[in-house]
């Protein structure tokens, strides 16, 4: 399958199936035809958009993910595939028998890796100083992350890289608003990637939210937050902080970013379905240190033709 997303971002378009492909029209003319098999997430962001049960069934059945917006691009829902791999229900025991300790553990390794990343963003836009502040944080965060050396990170990583005024906020416009259009994207891929691998991505390992449905895709989104992160700094270094279709390509962009896992060098969206692998190797051999993709700390891409 080609990682593809699909975002239906203007008004009044009418989604339907044609002979194995996604049709959009509006009105009665046909506007964009997608092969079925090729679409990884269909985003809609636009608020009058039509579409049947059926568009969304057929999706989820090739392991697609449907993601349907509110305002600022966060994230209402999402139609994940209830099965995706044939041990599911024995990997999804693995997670409900996961001990204390043990996702105290591997939470450590999310928080240390993301720590990490914040600098490796913050020393991409030259900020070397809070960069070394921060890998020196990921050095000291504890089983469980006890002392909260994430929330601590946070407060000189948001201030280093977009000033001292800059208050995240998910409903924000702006910055704000690229930051969410990214991590949307970042969250509905990796929430497919738990799926592939038979987890249920209700079942956190700190996010435990009751009326959250994707605790775990939460988690594992924190370590590759700073990629998004420094992709809306130079946005806004630019002046463009408006989401154009061109300014939502170059985000989309960012599941491109290569990272390296024990099998090579990947794109992002490949190293999510590895990290994903890896975590259900660690919680049948009931081991913690489990593999997370290395960002190098370069917006190097492959290309989707590659």
């Amino acid at each position: 399958m080609i990682h593809q997303i699909v975002e239906i971002h203007e008004e009044n378009r009418y989604l339907s199936l044609e002979r194995g492909f996604l049709k959009i029209s509006k009105g009665e003319e046909a506007v964009a035809r997608v092969p079925l098999d090729d679409v990884a997430v269909l985003l809609i962001s636009a608020q009058s958009v039509s579409f049947s049960k059926h568009i969304l069934n057929e999706l989820a059945e090739r392991g697609g993910i449907s993601v349907l917006c509110g305002k600022n691009y966060a994230p209402q829902s999402m139609v994940i595939p209830v099965s995706g791999h044939y041990m599911q229900s024995g990997v999804i025991k693995t997670q409900i028998d996961a001990s204390v300790p043990f996702k105290k553990n591997i939470w450590k390794r999310v928080i240390e890796e993301k720590l990490e990343n914040q600098a490796k963003s913050l020393a991409l836009c030259g900020n070397h100083d809070a960069a070394l502040r921060l890998k020196s944080i990921a050095k000291t965060v504890k089983s469980g992350d006890s002392d909260n050396r994430e929330a601590y990170g946070a407060k000189v990583y948001w201030k280093a890289l977009f000033g001292g005024d800059f208050i995240r906020d998910k409903d924000g416009e702006d910055v704000n608003a690229l930051l969410n259009y990214g991590y949307a994207i970042a969250r509905a891929s990796i929430a497919r990637a738990i799926c592939a691998a038979g987890l249920l991505p209700s079942f956190g390992i700190y996010h435990k939210n009751q009326l959250n449905p994707f605790c775990l895709a939460d988690d594992f989104l924190e370590p590759f937050r700073p990629l998004i992160d420094i992709s809306v700094y130079q946005l806004a270094q630019q002046k463009q902080a408006e989401l154009t279709p061109e300014i939502k390509r170059r985000l989309t962009d960012i599941l491109w970013v290569q990272v390296k896992t024990t099998e090579g060098k990947s794109p992002l969206f490949q190293g999510m379905h590895y990290m994903c692998s890896a975590y259900t190797k660690a919680l049948k051999e009931k081991k913690s240190d489990f593999d997370i993709p290395v960002w190098e700390g370069k917006h190097e891409t492959v290309s989707a033709s590659e």
